[in-house]
């Protein structure tokens, strides 16, 4: 049972996040797919990498708090959105705005969470993959931005995504109270996502700012290649025979 304390603690939290109760029924899975976290250099002229493969854009209006409190009360929220692509894809990169929600501090993020999911009816679904990293990744201020962030990472194992299939995402950073963080929203999508708040499950009317980048070959540099591993063949042949 929790103390008076630690009740007054929990009321004090879910009264300052940005709470959205809804009906619940979150489909829980366990199974997932760990990846290597590579903290990448941050950009700092443009909010998001150049050439992305999908883009929603901040709109600097709103934070949906999404956050692990490693040293009470776990994970308090954590905010999701979907995406489809129009193309396959080997995601290497995820960049997104996010920031502290005031009246709270700015406080030291430890960590991150970042997990793919598969779509169950217009919310997330089963865990594709996961990946948890150490650090800020490149927290960088956006002059001009009351406490909105830009961060980015590098994926060590690319999230294969493909063509016109619906999935979500969610990021979470370790960072405790009484500092609190929330998703940066967008307007540039469908104006849908989700949020659960401890255990309280539901749609929200937003979008949340993202970018996914790819590495994929261009069709020159693939046929390149090929000409390269024929020659290599070649090579290989004459010296055996």
């Amino acid at each position: 049972m929790l103390s008076k304390k630690s009740a007054l603690a929990v009321t004090a939290v879910v009264t300052t996040l940005l709470i959205v109760f809804a009906v619940s029924g979150f489909a829980t899975a366990t199974s997932y797919n760990s990846g290597t976290a590579i903290p990448t250099a941050r950009f700092v002229t443009n909010v998001f990498p150049p050439t992305p493969i999908y883009v929603q854009n901040p709109d600097y209006l709103l934070k949906y708090a999404s956050q692990n409190d490693t040293l009470t009360f776990g994970i308090i929220a954590t905010a999701y959105d979907n995406f489809t692509l129009g193309a396959s894809s080997n995601i290497n990169r995820f960049a997104w705005v996010g920031g502290y929600i005031s009246p709270t501090p700015k406080g030291v993020i430890t960590g991150f969470t970042l997990t793919f999911y598969a779509d169950a009816g217009n919310q997330p679904g089963t865990p594709l993959m996961k990946y948890i990293g150490a650090g800020n990744f490149g927290e960088t201020l956006i002059v001009g931005k009351d406490q909105f962030y830009a961060y980015s990472w590098t994926l060590g194992v690319p999230f294969a995504a493909s063509a016109g299939t619906e999935y979500w995402a969610s990021i979470v950073p370790d960072l405790d109270l009484p500092s609190q963080w929330g998703w940066g929203t967008s307007s540039s999508a469908d104006h849908f996502a989700w949020q659960c708040v401890f255990g309280s499950c539901g749609a929200v009317p937003t979008d949340f700012a993202f970018a996914l980048s790819s590495t994929t070959p261009e069709p020159g540099t693939l046929v390149l290649m090929g000409s390269g591993l024929l020659g290599l063949a070649g090579v290989i042949r004459r010296k055996l025979f």
